[in-house]
């Protein structure tokens, strides 16, 4: 396990999010609105990425909004077969957004991931000690209004940011993997998100 959090070289930590263009994809519960490409700068390289889809997770039985959340890959890739699995297991440029419409506890929040990749997952040890390092960066409860990234970049490891601050980078491609299985794995968080977070794959 590699673990690179606090402050590290200027060269490291130049990561940039910028639109592509000024197209957007929209949330249509929410209306919450997304670029549909985005431009991902760092350590003096840059990739393209385009959205796979966007939905929103909500308590089935409650029908209460817990979050919007898109997802972007490179763009001009395919995934061929079951997307969701080639995805995951996609080696490549990829990141995850997540806004948060509602509070809760940071014990629910950490279980929220914990749960599905359990459940993804009969054995943990390829990545036990990465998913432990993750579960540490969430040391708060959930707010309203939170806006959590997952970036992952071949060569330098999965970046968490949360509201603007970098929590650390996970090199280990495996935590990565089982981490993308909370929204696209064969027993996701919610079978109809995975459906809508795929909606733009090209296959």
């Amino acid at each position: 396990m590699k673990l690179n959090v606090g402050i590290v070289s200027v060269v490291v930590l130049v990561f940039l999010l910028l639109p592509l263009a000024a197209g957007a994809i929209v949330e249509p519960d929410t209306k919450l609105e997304y670029d549909d490409t985005v431009i991902l700068e760092t350590a003096g390289s840059s990739h393209d990425l385009a959205v796979t889809g966007v939905g929103l997770r909500e308590k089935t039985f409650m029908k209460v909004n817990v979050y919007c959340i898109v997802s972007y890959v490179g763009a001009g890739v395919t995934l061929k077969g079951d997307q969701g699995q080639a995805l995951i297991e996609l080696d490549a440029p990829k990141m995850i957004k997540m806004d948060l419409l509602r509070g809760f506890s940071r014990e629910k929040l950490v279980n929220a991931f914990k749960d599905v990749i359990e459940k993804n997952y009969e054995d943990h040890s390829a990545f036990a000690e990465d998913m432990d390092a993750f579960f540490a960066y969430f040391t708060d409860d959930a707010q309203e209004g939170d806006a959590l990234s997952f970036t992952y970049l071949p060569g330098e490891g999965l970046r968490t940011v949360l509201n603007g601050e970098e929590k650390g980078v996970i090199e280990n491609f495996e935590f990565v993997k089982a981490l993308w299985t909370v929204w696209f794995g064969e027993k996701p968080a919610s079978g109809g998100l995975k459906k809508n977070l795929l909606a733009k794959v090209a296959g």
